[in-house]
C-alpha cells in the first residue's frame, strides 16, 4: 500500500516522503526513535505487528517500502516473514548496490523499495519472481503508488497532480511537499494521496525524511492520533524537536 515522493534539492540533499495507508483495525504504530542495529542508529516508526517499518533513515541511505511491485497481485500467504523486515535488512549490507545484487527476496510477497543516497536513487521490486533493478536519477522529483491500492490509470492521475504541483512550487520546502500529500486529489477520497475508503482502509500516517549534508530530520504525523514528532540525528548526536 502507500504513496511516495522524492524530491531533490537544488543543492544538495533530498526529501523523502510516505504517506502510509493502512487498514484502520491494524495496532497502532510506534513513534519513530532510534534503533541500534549492529553498532548502525537507524531512525524509524515501528510496526509493532511484524518489529518492522515501511521507512527508515540511516547515515549512509533513505528507505522506504510500497506494498507490491508493478500490478496488484494475489496474496498467498504463507510468506518468509514481513516486507516490512526488508527496509531494515538493507542496513545489513556494505552497499545499496550489494544488498541490490545480494539480497535474496524469494518467499516475501512483492514489494517495491525505493533507496536514496547522497548521490544515487535506486528503485528495487520484486515481483515474486524476479528482482527488477534501476538507477534512477537523483537530481529529478518522482512519485511512486502501491500497486496493490491503485489502479494504472489512477497512477497516472496521480503522477499528473504530481506533476501540475511541480510546475508550480517555487522552492522546495517540506511544508510544501507534506502539505501536496495531504491535499493533491481531493474530491476523490479513494484515490487520493489522502485517502479514505469507508473508514476501512485510509492514510494513516505522514513522513517526511529530509537529508541535508550531515544532518537528518524526520517529520513524523499520526493522523489517526493527531500526533507528530520530529528528530534530528547525524552521527555524533540525536534530537526530539
Amino acid at each position: 500500500m502507500c504513496t511516495a515522493t522524492y524530491l531533490p534539492f537544488r543543492s544538495d540533499g533530498f526529501i523523502l516522503t510516505h504517506s502510509r495507508d493502512e487498514h484502520t483495525t491494524r495496532q497502532p504504530a510506534v513513534l519513530p526513535r532510534i534503533h541500534d542495529q549492529g553498532g548502525q542508529p537507524l531512525l524509524y516508526p515501528e510496526d509493532p505487528y511484524s518489529g518492522g517499518t515501511w521507512i527508515v533513515g540511516g547515515l549512509q541511505a533513505s528507505v522506504c517500502l510500497l506494498n507490491g511491485a508493478f500490478t496488484a497481485h494475489v496474496s498467498t500467504p504463507p510468506y518468509k516473514h514481513s516486507r516490512g523486515l526488508v527496509p531494515l535488512h538493507v542496513f545489513d549490507y556494505r552497499s545499496v548496490r550489494d544488498f541490490c545484487r545480494r539480497y535474496n527476496p524469494a518467499g516475501i510477497e512483492p514489494f517495491t523499495l525505493i533507496l536514496a543516497e547522497a548521490e544515487a536513487l535506486t528503485e528495487f521490486r520484486w515481483d515474486g519472481q524476479s528482482k527488477h533493478v534501476t538507477f534512477l536519477n537523483p537530481h529529478r522529483p518522482y512519485i511512486w503508488s502501491s500497486a496493490t491500492l491503485y489502479s494504472p490509470q489512477n497512477m497516472r492521475r496521480r503522477e499528473q497532480w504530481f506533476r501540475n504541483w511541480l510546475s508550480n512550487i517555487g522552492e522546495t520546502r517540506v511544508e510544501a511537499i507534506r502539505h501536496f500529500h495531504l491535499n493533491a486529489g481531493k474530491g476523490d477520497p479513494e484515490n487520493a494521496l489522502l485517502m479514505n475508503r469507508n473508514n476501512k482502509l485510509m492514510t494513516l500516517s505522514l513522513t517526511s525524511l529530509v537529508r541535508l549534508p550531515g544532518n537528518h530530520r524526520m517529520l513524523y504525523t499520526d493522523l489517526l492520533q493527531d500526533q507528530s514528532v520530529s528528530l534530528v540525528f547525524n552521527q555524533h548526536h540525536y534530537a526530539i524537536q
